[in-house]
């Protein structure tokens, strides 16, 4: 079960002895869309693009879970690598400028391949 929070952060500028806010800039929190739970083929490569909306691009992406052949790529939130047997339960971070985070568990079932049956 995923739980979403949704938080808003409101920031003000404000300027000389008056106080008054002049500008008034609102920041959606970090959401991670949910790429629903994967079946792979063992051994064939894997390229699984997650995508975050709200808070402050850029992100910074980190996974736990994920196989040893498989890799995040911090700056893209691109997974990849070589497909390995196994069931994995991945939860994948984005984290943006201003160090709110928002994550996405989801699980990666790669069935074991008899390739010489």
């Amino acid at each position: 079960m995923a739980v979403v929070v949704a938080l808003t952060m409101a920031v003000v500028t404000t300027t000389s002895a008056a106080a008054q806010p002049t500008q008034v800039t609102t920041v959606s929190a970090v959401t991670v869309a949910n790429p629903g739970n994967q079946r792979l083929v063992e051994f064939d490569p894997v390229a699984l693009q997650l995508t975050a909306t709200g808070g402050a691009s850029p992100y910074t992406w980190s996974a736990t879970g994920l196989s040893t052949w498989l890799s995040i790529n911090p700056s893209t939130g691109l997974i990849s690598g070589i497909a390995t047997a196994g069931l994995y339960t991945v939860t994948v971070t984005a984290r943006d400028t201003a160090g709110s985070a928002g994550s996405v568990t989801f699980t990666i079932w790669v069935p074991r391949e008899c390739r010489t049956c």
